[in-house]
């Protein structure tokens, strides 16, 4: 298939099932209602429009993370509770401009095995216990096609213990970390090798909810800050993590569910939205926007 010329962004899960479908091959309805769905699947976090932005031609991405592990140095987490990321992303049908507005994360404390010593059985005493919970640092970014992460992340974990304090963090603003997540083969120095996610699939078509798995494996995760009084525990919670940790050390493996809405739907059913300025596109224009919506998720079809 063609590429197409313009320029395309990707979103943590893609905005159009037709478009996954054209990816993906068809789905069935058999297989799509099996499938139990996270909570979290809503649009209550979905960002307000920028200014003059029409409804008819952006969408909200309300992600939920259910699966899947994330490796940082020395440390191994699985991930077993749901983390949802919201966005919003869309276009001026004028300008032809492009943008992403909003991102926000949420996520519980993720439970560290092994705690302070790193050794499995020895975190039964709350002093040992550590936990982690990821923060974004920077609003969520979509890149341009044909770089293989579509979807990039700059976070920092938040390290909760009560010897560290509460500024205790694994990278921070100025120094993040920094994930491109996508769902074809990365490209890691090793140790690390080539890894893929799993194209989507439609698994629910009410609401309209599509899976996949995106990863990454060639991010490096800097020292951490803040641990202790005047960062003096710094250097233990870098030793525990096995921090600076080099790229091609680490590794993301999210498994995402998501459900995209576009605000002209979300305008009808949520009084967040109804005061917002009513679309004046013509039919032609949205059909240019279905159009446009369809191509410009995660995973836009390469024609």
């Amino acid at each position: 298939m063609r590429a197409l010329p313009r320029r395309r962004t990707a979103a943590a899960l893609t905005g159009a099932a037709l478009a996954a479908l054209a990816v993906a091959g068809p789905v069935g309805t058999a297989a799509a209602d099996e499938d139990p769905l996270p909570p979290g699947l809503d649009t209550t976090d979905c960002p307000t429009l920028p200014a003059g932005a029409d409804p008819a031609f952006w969408q909200c991405t309300a992600a939920v993370i259910s699966g899947g592990r994330l490796t940082l140095g020395k440390i191994d987490q699985v991930l077993d509770q749901p983390i949802k990321l919201t966005y919003a992303n869309g276009f001026d049908p004028v300008t032809g401009i492009e943008g992403v507005t909003g991102g926000t994360l949420r996520s519980a404390p993720l439970r560290v095995p092994g705690g302070v010593l790193g050794i499995p059985g020895t975190d039964f005493i709350p002093l040992l216990q550590i936990s982690a919970q990821p923060e974004l640092t920077a609003p969520v970014e979509l890149a341009p096609y044909p770089e293989r992460g579509s979807l990039v992340l700059r976070m920092r974990i938040k390290v909760i213990n009560p010897l560290l304090g509460d500024k205790c963090y694994i990278g921070s603003k100025d120094d993040p970390i920094t994930l491109r997540l996508g769902i074809s083969a990365t490209n890691p120095p090793p140790p690390n090798t080539p890894i893929e996610g799993e194209a989507p699939e439609m698994v629910s078509f009410d609401p309209p909810v599509l899976k996949a798995t995106m990863v990454d494996n060639e991010f490096a995760v800097p020292k951490s800050n803040g641990c202790g009084p005047f960062g003096l525990l710094n250097p233990i919670a870098d030793f525990r993590a096995g921090l600076p940790s080099a790229a091609g050390h680490n590794t993301a493996i999210f498994t995402q569910y998501a459900l995209v809405k576009t605000y002209t739907d979300i305008q009808q059913t949520s009084a967040k939205y109804r005061l917002q300025a009513k679309s004046t596109a013509t039919k032609t224009a949205k059909a240019k926007a279905k159009t446009w919506l369809a191509t410009h998720g995660p995973w836009a079809v390469k024609r």
